[in-house]
C-alpha cells in the first residue's frame, strides 16, 4: 500500500479505503480504529481497521475490537484471516460478540445498522472443510455469546408503575417496587404458545397481573401476587399460567370467601386451592360438597352458608367431614381423604369438686355436695320472704304485730 506524508505534521496520511492490515495477537486485545487522515498508530494497540486483515493469533482469550459503529456508514466489511495458532473472539466497539475466529479460519464480518456506537455486524465463514456456528449470530432473547458458546441470560426490568407486557419481553426478569400496581399483559394469540417472562414483587402492596380481554391465568380472571413472592408466567397461546408461584413472608397463611352457592359437588379451582382459611358463603339448594384435591394440606373452613342443607369437605373419592353451618372447623387432607385436626370428645361428668365442679349431676345434689344444711337450703330455695322466715323459724308479721300490742299494754 502506498502511504503519503502530511507535510505540516510529518505522519502517514491513509487513504480512505486501507486494503491490508497485519498484525500480531499476543498478550493484548487490539482496538481497530476507522482510517484517519494523521493515524500515526503512536499507539501499538490501535490499529487502522482494514478491508482484509491477517491476524497472527497466540494469545489466549484476545479479542479484537471493531470502531464505533456510528463513526460509518453501513456496508463497512472487513476480512479477518487467522494465520496464528490460537482462537481470537471480534467483538462490537462496547464488546459485545459478534464472531469467534478459529485458527485457520476466515470470517468475514459487515455492518448493517450504526445507530448506536456497537451498531449492528453480521458475520459468515469462507469456506472451508469444517464450519461451526457463531454463536453472536444465534443469540437471542434469554441467551448471550460467551465466544464461541450461547449462555442464558436473564435481562432484569424494574417496574413501579403500570406497564403492559408484549412480545419483545421475552424472558426478561420484571422486579416490581412500587405499591399496588397492574401488570397487563398482550393477547396470547399474540405473544404464543412458547412465550415466558419471570415476574417477582420486591413492593410493598400486592400487584395483580392482568391478561389480556377474556383470556385467564391460572383458570382465573387476574392473579394476585403478594409482597416478597415471585413466579415464572407462561404462555400455551390461549391463556397463562405460573410455575414456582411462591408463598411467603405474611401470605403464607391466607384466607378466602367463596360464594358456594348451589348443590351438588364444588371442586376448588387452582387459584383457590393452598389458601389455609376459607370461609364458605351463599345460599345452598341441596346438599354440598367442597372437593379439594387428595394432596396432604390443611383446611380452615367456616361454614357461612343459608339454606337447610349439609356441606361436607371432601375429596372426590372420600367420605369427608360435614361442617354444620354457622360453625367452623379445623380438617386437613392426609392424602387420601379429609378428616377432622381437632376432637371434641367432650367433658367427662360429674366434674370433682377438687377440679372446680360440684361433684353432682342434679342442683340438689351439688348443694349438699357444696355444705349446705337443710335449713341453709331451705332458705336459698325459699319461693319469697314467708317462706324464707319460716326456713330460719323466725315469726310472722301478724304476730310481731300481736307481741307489739301486748307489749305496749304492759307498759301502760
Amino acid at each position: 500500500m502506498t502511504t503519503y506524508t502530511d507535510v505540516f505534521g510529518g505522519t502517514n496520511i491513509y487513504p480512505s479505503d486501507v486494503s491490508y492490515l497485519g498484525f500480531n495477537l499476543t498478550s493484548t486485545d487490539v482496538v481497530l480504529a476507522w482510517p484517519l487522515e494523521t493515524n500515526s498508530n503512536t499507539d501499538a494497540y490501535d490499529y487502522v481497521a482494514a478491508r482484509i486483515m491477517n491476524v497472527n493469533s497466540t494469545g489466549t482469550s484476545r479479542k479484537v475490537y471493531l470502531p464505533a459503529a456510528n463513526q460509518a456508514s453501513v456496508g463497512e466489511c472487513f476480512l479477518f484471516n487467522n494465520t496464528g495458532n490460537t482462537n481470537f473472539t471480534v467483538v462490537g466497539s462496547t464488546g459485545t460478540t459478534i464472531c469467534n475466529v478459529g485458527a485457520g479460519q476466515l470470517w468475514q464480518v459487515y455492518m448493517t445498522s450504526n445507530s448506536t456506537a456497537a451498531g449492528v455486524w453480521s458475520a459468515y465463514q469462507f469456506g472451508a472443510t469444517t464450519s461451526t456456528a457463531n454463536a453472536g449470530a444465534l443469540a437471542g432473547a434469554g441467551l448471550k455469546a460467551i465466544t464461541t458458546t450461547l449462555n442464558q441470560a436473564l435481562t432484569v426490568t424494574t417496574l413501579n408503575s403500570a406497564y403492559t407486557i408484549g412480545t419483545n419481553d421475552r424472558a426478561v426478569f420484571f422486579n416490581w417496587t412500587g405499591a399496588t400496581g397492574t401488570i397487563s399483559l398482550t393477547a396470547a394469540v399474540t405473544l404464543g404458545s412458547d412465550w415466558f417472562c419471570y415476574i417477582r414483587n420486591s413492593g410493598s402492596s400486592n400487584i395483580t397481573i392482568d391478561p389480556n380481554s377474556s383470556e385467564l391465568i391460572n383458570d382465573e380472571a387476574t392473579l394476585t401476587i403478594a409482597p416478597e413472592n415471585s413466579c415464572l408466567l407462561i404462555c400455551d397461546g390461549t391463556g397463562f399460567y405460573t410455575m414456582g408461584l411462591s408463598q411467603t413472608g405474611a401470605s403464607s397463611f391466607d384466607y378466602l370467601a367463596i360464594d358456594v352457592s348451589g348443590t351438588g359437588n364444588y371442586t376448588l379451582s387452582t387459584f383457590e386451592l393452598n389458601r389455609v382459611s376459607y370461609n364458605l358463603f351463599g345460599t345452598l339448594t341441596g346438599n354440598r360438597n367442597i372437593i379439594v384435591p387428595a394432596t396432604v394440606q390443611q383446611y380452615w373452613i367456616t361454614n357461612a352458608t343459608t339454606g337447610s342443607f349439609t356441606l361436607t369437605v371432601k375429596t372426590s373419592a372420600g367420605t369427608g367431614i360435614t361442617v354444620p353451618q354457622g360453625e367452623a372447623q379445623i380438617l386437613y387432607c392426609n392424602g387420601t381423604d379429609v378428616v377432622q385436626g381437632q376432637t371434641s370428645a367432650g367433658i367427662s361428668t360429674p366434674i370433682p369438686i377438687a377440679d372446680g365442679g360440684t361433684g353432682a349431676t342434679t342442683a340438689s345434689g351439688a348443694r349438699v355436695n357444696l355444705g349446705g344444711t337443710s335449713t341453709g337450703i331451705a332458705l336459698f330455695t325459699a319461693a319469697d320472704a314467708a317462706a324464707g322466715r319460716t326456713a330460719i323459724g323466725a315469726i310472722g308479721a301478724d304476730e310481731a304485730a300481736d307481741i307489739a300490742i301486748i307489749y305496749a299494754v304492759a307498759l301502760g
